[in-house]
């Protein structure tokens, strides 16, 4: 008796303690120091941080030729054509969609709200997304979109074309100017606006004109269409620039600051050196400092060999300037001066009634504005009859300004020059294998050996792997 009674003591405090353990047992198993779930105001942080990262891409000012080597000189004689895409889909990409799900879903969508407005929250990542989709083909022309960013629902995701990939940002632009809602709440976390709902509704309009002055030559109506709806609600002035804002202090610090302290391998090229100087154009000593041995700019030769790059001096060549290599010198995403170039072509092309001439002149205003050229000096540069807008080849006069104006924003002034044919670059002399200047960049191996099928279908309708192959809109 005595036996059986003390059996059921210890088998009811047995129970009482896992009773109490089981009550906390969350809490006890909880980490104090790390979160459990990630505010969506951080992924917006993070998301916007490595967008930039990703651009900190010296290739498409080297392509554009607004930079050159000074010593390894491989990327300007265009050595290599494979490069990965990668990383824009597993970082920012990967963040956006998930402050749509989050935002989305109706178990998180009350704690995400949290960070900013959820209908706000979802048009921010939906216009990210689209200017970094855009960047991705660009560069590489078709590439995984409907199927991006499903995890395991899509391992080997289908590769889409570029016609409806662009169709689908004009779509997406669209839609998110239009879910914004200005009375409400912005989103925490945004480096680019602060929140401001209302410089978002004219970036995504601004954007979706960028969005369409690339189809002209393939889809005349569509870019129609987009740029002049754009142009309705885009930027108004210097003050709306999609600018990302670096600090001073190291973690937050413009990388090409962190870059020039210890490295030396990139100067303005003569290319763009010597058709500014050529024009007297206020904007050069801006964009690039004087080589110390004359004291005057001088750009360093394009696509050189390494050995005739090596014999050229730090002394006898410029590099760019303290405006855009400081730790806070802003990171430029897009400008009102490239939205006024848009609309420049678009009065040219007769979609809008505004004088082109006129336009195309606010346009390097606003661009020299920008840089913090005085007005007198604007005046007189743009008296110049070199410069004046020549309405029998607009191609060419906006080619040319628009590609000085976009200084440090190599992809887009790659992509115009694909686009436009302008300005007439001449190929590295020292290119390899005597090839042509790039017009897109080649897949990697990876994605041979873990998306095949996929892959092969893309280089069948878009043509052979190379850098040489234009993509659709490059006609």
């Amino acid at each position: 008796m005595k036996r059986y009674i003390m059996r059921s003591v210890l088998a009811l405090l047995f129970v009482s303690l896992m009773a109490g353990c089981t009550k906390d047992f969350e809490e006890i198993n909880t980490d104090p120091n790390n979160v459990v779930s990630v505010p969506t105001a951080y992924l917006m942080t993070q998301a916007q941080r490595q967008i930039l990262a990703q651009r900190f891409n010296t290739t498409c000012l080297l392509y554009s030729q607004l930079w050159s080597e000074t010593q390894y000189t491989n990327t300007s004689r265009y050595e290599t054509a494979e490069a990965s895409f990668n990383a824009y889909y597993y970082s920012p990409l990967a963040d956006l969609q998930k402050i749509i799900e989050l935002n989305t879903d109706e178990e998180t969508m009350n704690d995400a709200a949290a960070s900013g407005a959820n209908a706000n929250q979802i048009a921010i990542a939906r216009i990210l997304k689209v200017y970094t989709f855009q960047l991705i083909t660009d560069m590489w022309g078709e590439i995984p979109y409907s199927d991006a960013l499903k995890g395991a629902e899509a391992f080997q995701p289908v590769y889409d074309t570029q016609d409806a990939i662009y169709a689908s940002f004009v779509t997406e632009l669209t839609e998110a100017a239009a879910q914004i809602n200005e009375s409400a709440a912005g989103m925490d976390g945004d480096i680019i606006f602060g929140g401001d709902m209302a410089a978002w509704k004219k970036f995504a309009n601004s954007l979706k004109a960028r969005v369409g002055i690339r189809m002209t030559e393939v889809d005349a109506a569509a870019a129609q269409s987009a740029v002049t709806s754009g142009l309705a609600g885009g930027f108004e002035s210097n003050d709306d620039n999609a600018l990302y804002t670096y600090l001073s202090d190291a973690a937050n610090w413009n990388p090409y600051y962190d870059h020039y302290l210890e490295r030396t391998d990139y100067a303005i090229s003569e290319t763009l050196a010597d058709y500014m100087a050529a024009l007297s154009d206020p904007r050069l000593p801006v964009y690039a400092d004087a080589a110390p041995e004359t004291g005057t700019i001088v750009g360093m030769p394009y696509g050189l060999s390494a050995a005739d790059a090596g014999s050229i001096t730090n002394a006898m060549i410029s590099f760019p300037g303290i405006a855009v290599r400081s730790a806070d010198s802003p990171g430029i995403i897009m400008t009102y001066s490239e939205l006024l170039f848009i609309k420049a072509e678009a009065a040219a092309r007769g979609w809008i009634s505004d004088d082109a001439a006129a336009v195309y002149a606010d346009a390097i205003t606003a661009s020299m504005e920008f840089w913090g050229v005085e007005t007198a000096d604007i005046d007189t540069y743009l008296a110049q009859p070199e410069v004046a807008y020549d309405g029998s080849n607009y191609k060419k006069t906006i080619g040319e300004q628009k590609w000085v104006s976009l200084y440090m924003d190599g992809q887009e002034a790659w992509s115009e020059w694909r686009r436009l044919d302008y300005p007439e670059l001449t190929p590295a002399p020292a290119a390899a294998e005597g090839r042509d200047i790039p017009r897109r960049r080649a897949y990697t191996q990876n994605e041979y050996d873990l998306n095949e099928e996929n892959v092969k279908a893309a280089v069948g309708r878009q043509g052979e792997d190379v850098m040489e192959t234009r993509i659709w809109w490059d006609k």
